[in-house]
């Protein structure tokens, strides 16, 4: 017992201090990262500055994010018009660093089901392509990898709700993030998490918080966000019940089985 003691001890004052705000993260139980340590990180607006999804730029033109953001709860007003990047803190006065691009069109993955949340990804080309600075620049596609294993230390960022059920106020006025750790498809589908409804299934993955960490994950807001892993690109936030319940982790859907489809949409368009 006194060895469970100090290990949760280890993990509660000690593993803040190894967060990697250069890695990512949301959002519940997050940290401010160092102003412009994710210049590939994009607020999806709706033409009027509301925050409607975060999204990942990958290319001088593209942004990849959750295709579920392409109209949320279905209202024409939280349609994605606008890429804002550069954005530390929304309400920051100083803003010669960001670039805003409108969007020319909304890819979502053909085969998206939003019944059960799967292929949830989406391609945004903008209609001018962004001028890579020191505030804004490209996170590239990893080697693909068949699968990201439970146990590895992730981590999710955004400007989303840091409260459950929160309404606009409690959305962050900076980039925050924390880490996640990923959860074993069987035990996420187990009748004590997700019990198959939906069923996460080999293109999404599972990450939340483990043993007596504190309380981890994306909400709404962050949604299309990066899901980092060892330094690499892994997964886009799409969903969850809830936010920060131990029971209910953050599904991500896994960027590498879909990295043909996303170079291909690229190339094609040139």
């Amino acid at each position: 017992m006194t060895h469970i003691i100090v290990v949760c001890l280890w993990v509660v004052t000690i593993l803040p201090l190894y967060l990697h705000t250069g890695d990512c993260a949301k959002i519940i139980g997050g940290v401010e990262v160092v102003p412009h340590s994710l210049p590939y990180m994009a607020r999806l607006e709706n033409g009027k500055g509301d925050l409607v999804c975060g999204g990942i730029l990958i290319n001088e033109s593209w942004v990849l994010t959750a295709a579920h953001c392409k109209v949320k709860k279905g209202l024409s007003s939280h349609l994605i018009k606008t890429v804002n990047l550069g954005v530390h803190s929304v309400n920051a006065t100083e803003k010669a660093y960001r670039q805003v691009r409108d969007v020319e069109n909304h890819v979502p993955y053909p085969y998206y089901n939003a019944a059960d949340h799967r292929h949830d990804i989406m391609l945004l080309q903008l209609t001018k392509p962004v001028e890579l600075t020191k505030t804004v620049d490209i996170m590239s596609l990893p080697d693909p990898v068949w699968d990201v294993p439970a146990g590895t230390e992730c981590s999710v960022a955004g400007w989303g709700l840091t409260i459950e059920n929160g309404n606009r106020s409690a959305q962050s006025d900076v980039l925050l993030s924390v880490n996640v750790t990923v959860i074993n498809r069987a035990k996420c589908n187990s009748g004590k998490y997700y019990n198959f409804n939906p069923i996460i299934y080999g293109g999404m993955l599972c990450a939340g918080y483990v043993g007596c960490q504190q309380p981890a994950d994306a909400c709404q807001g962050d949604s299309g966000g990066p899901l980092m892993c060892g330094g690499k690109l892994r997964g886009v936030v799409s969903f969850g019940y809830g936010c920060g319940r131990k029971t209910k982790p953050g599904v991500y859907t896994l960027i590498s089985k879909y990295q043909d489809w996303i170079n291909t949409n690229i190339q094609t368009a040139g």
